[in-house]
């Protein structure tokens, strides 16, 4: 999924489930949404021709050499991880960038190339193969996930 793309089906998601999320990000808060965004990017730094991989080089580099992408930052421990620590922080800063997080991840299980739930136990990728990143059924989802966030505003 492009950058695009998962920030506006993070915001989006926040928009229709907000209340039915384990924790609450408030998308009126612009510290909650910032780390939102943030969060929604965050995990493609593991390949260094993604948006925020081509913003911090270096970082990126180092993590696609050690692990490669849609490894460790698209792993199911990643995302154990994340949705954890949401139940330890109070800033909405870090529940906007951990919420990102976990909705990136969940995201890419959707797309063909899956993630690996199991990582580092098993490198095997799950998937529910919804769409294809950068083909017209992408850009459906962007188009509805924009399409909920203009309704949103302008209601």
């Amino acid at each position: 999924m492009r950058y695009y793309t998962h920030i506006t089906t993070s915001l989006s998601s926040v928009i229709l489930l907000g209340e039915w999320l384990p924790v609450d990000v408030s998308v009126t808060s612009t510290v909650a949404v910032s780390g939102l965004i943030l969060g929604s990017v965050l995990p493609d730094l593991d390949e260094s021709r993604s948006w925020i991989g081509r913003r911090i080089p270096v970082l990126s580099t180092i993590i696609k050499a050690l692990f490669g992408h849609r490894s460790i930052t698209h792993s199911g421990l990643i995302l154990t991880l994340t949705i954890a620590a949401m139940f330890h922080f109070s800033h909405e800063f870090i529940l906007g960038l951990l919420l990102g997080i976990a909705l990136h991840i969940i995201a890419d299980f959707f797309s063909v190339g899956g993630i690996p739930l199991l990582y580092p136990l098993s490198k095997k990728r799950s998937q529910v193969a919804l769409y294809r990143t950068g083909t017209w059924t992408e850009m459906l989802i962007f188009i509805g996930g924009l399409s909920v966030i203009f309704y949103y505003l302008f209601q």
